[in-house]
């Protein structure tokens, strides 16, 4: 009897060791590597998976396919390698004991550069090419920026020379004549063209102009030294104003305001033509 159960005891005992000697300790991961576009399996891709217990690297067989199955149970980061593709990396992959992740992983052709066109807006802040900064502000953008000196402004350009860099137009100013200062001088050191051409006012012969937004294609200022080929005044900066030419045919532009509190109103009327030559405009 007594051996009967010694014997007993000792089956159970062993039992239990090869289940537990059975178990697993370990994890893996499979998948395939894939062509994003095509969706075809990639051969010859190099997959390496990397956490802080192990590191171990595979490569895809024919069918893009990959295997790894003995791997320490822990979170780790899947890379993918391929010639001619971009690389890819997938992190927080995590493995368990006995357990199996699957994993498809589409990689994708880098971008070709086929040509290359550099272009430059008429509208850019700062133009190239000159000793000094130019802010450009076209007719779209000065109806933009109008309000900002209030009503007395809508008509004028003074508004669009206060919204650019360097350039400050002092508030509660109204009308035609108003005191623009650049780079912090005073306003008889900005000079003033009209298409490039340099104007004064008649009755002091200082530099000066009125500045309507009436017909005007852009407002160009100027802030810093002028450039060597430049005939304008001013020790500060300058004001161009860059007049809209005719068309042919010909255009006619009818805007009304009427606004408010203050009871803001206005009516503009511009028109403009040239012959088809445009030697006349």
């Amino acid at each position: 009897m007594f051996n009967r159960l010694t014997l007993l005891f000792h089956v159970v005992v062993f039992g239990l060791l090869t289940r537990a000697a059975l178990a697993g300790t370990t994890g893996g991961i499979g998948g395939t590597v894939r062509d994003a576009a095509t969706g075809n399996g990639l051969a010859g891709a190099r997959v390496t998976v990397t956490s802080a217990s192990q590191i171990a690297t595979a490569t895809t067989d024919a069918s893009g396919h990959f295997a790894f199955v003995s791997l320490a149970p822990d979170t780790y980061v899947v890379a993918v390698q391929l010639p001619g593709y971009d690389p890819l990396s997938q992190s927080g992959v995590t493995i368990t004991a006995d357990a199996r992740q699957t994993l498809t992983l589409d990689v994708h052709r880098p971008l070709k550069t086929i040509g290359k066109v550099t272009s430059r807006s008429a509208a850019d802040l700062v133009r190239p090419g000159t000793t000094a900064d130019v802010y450009s502000i076209n007719a779209r953008q000065q109806d933009a920026v109008s309000s900002l000196g209030g009503g007395g402004n809508l008509d004028t350009a003074y508004s669009a020379i206060g919204g650019a860099a360097g350039a400050y137009v002092p508030p509660n100013q109204a009308g035609y004549g108003q005191a623009v200062h650049i780079r912090g001088g005073d306003s008889d050191q900005v000079g003033y063209e009209f298409d490039g051409i340099p104007v004064n006012r008649g009755f002091d012969n200082s530099p000066g102009g009125s500045l309507s937004s009436l017909g005007q294609l852009e407002l160009q200022v100027y802030t810093g030294a002028t450039p060597a080929n430049a005939e304008a005044q001013g020790l500060a900066g300058f004001v161009n104003q860059v007049i809209r030419t005719g068309t042919y045919p010909g255009f006619t532009a009818v805007k009304f305001d009427l606004g408010g509190p203050s009871y803001y109103h206005g009516l503009d009327v511009e028109t403009g033509g040239s012959n088809a030559a445009r030697t006349f405009s």
